[in-house]
């Protein structure tokens, strides 16, 4: 007996092996969920549809509804993340910049006891190249 092999054989296994009603079900679920997301995407609504599509007997094809994008460097959620990344930075040297300041005006004290040591100065120091290495990180 001659083995074929089929062009998507996850879902001709399903298709002879798993009661219709459970795939129905799934692909329900499936639509329900992309549609109730939060933020609807192209991509949320392609899923959508074509879960609907299946449920309604009908053969997929690419014609039937506009793909979804692929996703590139722009898309919102990067630009999101990528603008968080820099206010992250950004806070990093403030905090650095003004531990620094706050070091430097302490050296000018009078009292022995409240001017910061060296290796104060030093920890100062680390803390804002370690920053402005990341900032420089992030920048690449």
């Amino acid at each position: 007996m001659s083995h074929i092999t089929h062009e998507y054989p996850r879902a001709y296994e399903a298709a002879t092996k798993v009661d219709p009603l459970i795939l129905a079900q799934a692909l329900d679920h499936i639509a329900r969920t992309a549609a109730r997301s939060r933020s609807q995407t192209r991509r949320l609504r392609w899923i959508e549809q074509r879960a609907l599509i299946a449920l309604r007997g009908e053969e997929f094809r690419d014609l039937n509804i506009d793909l979804p994008k692929s996703a590139g460097p722009d898309t919102h959620e990067k630009l999101q993340r990528r603008m968080a990344f820099h206010i992250a930075v950004k806070h990093q040297l403030l905090e650095a910049l003004q531990a620094l300041h706050a070091n430097m005006l302490a050296q000018d004290l009078e009292n022995d006891a409240e001017r910061p040591t060296d290796d104060d100065f030093q920890l100062c120091m680390r803390n804002a190249a370690a920053a402005i290495a990341n900032a420089k990180g992030g920048a690449a």
